[in-house]
């Protein structure tokens, strides 16, 4: 193992940055964004960036480069680094959601234990609003980056969201099988809603595992639907379309079927996908079912407020244990 220092050799050559008159410009449009957009902090810098090309900001002489529109992300990116440096914004206000921090084990001691399992006994109860209900259903979202808006929509149905970045893997594709197997044994309808981009490989991703799993796995009892973005959603979003990779080899037979447009999902706004979420969930669920669980739900939840009440006195003796 090598310690690493930072010298002369190992750095290298990055361009000065300075608040110039067009940067400040370009800061004040960011952050008139980012202001609009507050209630759904924090946002991906994707999110950002489809937020700012739809708005009428970017027209402004500041966007431009000798007459022409400049890269809007690389700019985009650029600015936001320093303007969180130099806390113009919080730090907080975009994440990153391809690194991963673990989570660190332990207790402080044996009484922070026992508290807390004592605090998470009778704080933690919910019931399965999805019991009783006629289909075993997934929301199934290509980009990960957009998890944080779409599960907590989830959960309202308890339903479980699987991120199937990129082409699923037959480790992904086994797990489902097994899922549908025990919903197909339990009489329930297997469900698959998926959301992804409109582009020559989104569109294409879910029919690739739909394949897998009904021509290699053999299970042809799924129920599959894609929920967007689809084409009835063009005229809601604000912004260009994405360009179509030329790399990609479905792209010849994705502009002969559905024409050269293609937005990635990014470009729903956050308030406009929760909503599409919901609305396609709500038309598999029977909601009168739903209902009934969430009044029972009720009902638990005061009979467990009243058994929390009778561990004051166990909390007392921890205090007197510390």
């Amino acid at each position: 193992m090598k310690k690493l220092n930072l010298d002369p050799t190992s750095v290298s050559h990055r361009k000065e940055w300075s608040w110039t008159p067009r940067n400040n410009a370009r800061r004040d449009d960011i952050k008139t964004v980012l202001d609009e957009m507050r209630q759904y902090w924090p946002l991906t810098l994707r999110q950002l960036y489809y937020r700012l090309i739809s708005s009428d900001l970017v027209q402004a002489p500041h966007w431009k480069w000798k007459g022409k529109p400049v890269d809007m992300y690389p700019a985009l990116m650029r600015t936001m680094k320093w303007m969180r440096i130099h806390n113009i914004v919080p730090m907080s206000c975009i994440k990153d959601t391809h690194r991963i921090l673990t989570v660190k084990r332990g207790y402080d001691d044996m009484n922070d234990f026992i508290e807390n399992r004592l605090d998470f006994t009778f704080s933690s109860y919910s019931r399965c609003l999805a019991q009783d209900q006629p289909r075993h259903l997934e929301v199934w979202l290509e980009k990960q980056a957009l998890l944080g808006l779409v599960e907590p929509v989830a959960d309202e149905f308890c339903r479980r969201v699987m991120v199937a970045r990129g082409y699923n893997s037959i480790t992904f594709q086994a797990g489902f099988y097994q899922r549908a197997s025990y919903a197909l044994e339990a009489g329930l309808i297997p469900t698959v809603l998926y959301f992804g981009d409109f582009d020559p490989s989104g569109v294409n991703m879910i029919y690739a595992a739909m394949q897998t799993i009904e021509e290699e796995l053999g299970l042809d009892d799924v129920e599959y639907y894609r929920c967007g973005i689809n084409p009835s959603h063009f005229d809601n979003i604000h912004g260009s379309p994405v360009p179509i990779k030329p790399t990609d080899s479905r792209s010849r037979k994705f502009i002969e079927q559905y024409g050269a447009t293609a937005y990635e999902l990014d470009a729903f706004h956050p308030a406009e996908l929760k909503h599409l979420v919901r609305e396609s969930i709500k038309k598999m669920t029977d909601m009168e079912i739903l209902e009934q669980n969430v009044n029972i739900e009720s009902n638990e939840l005061a009979a467990v407020d009243k058994m929390d009440e009778y561990l004051d006195g166990a909390r007392e003796i921890i205090k007197q244990l510390a």
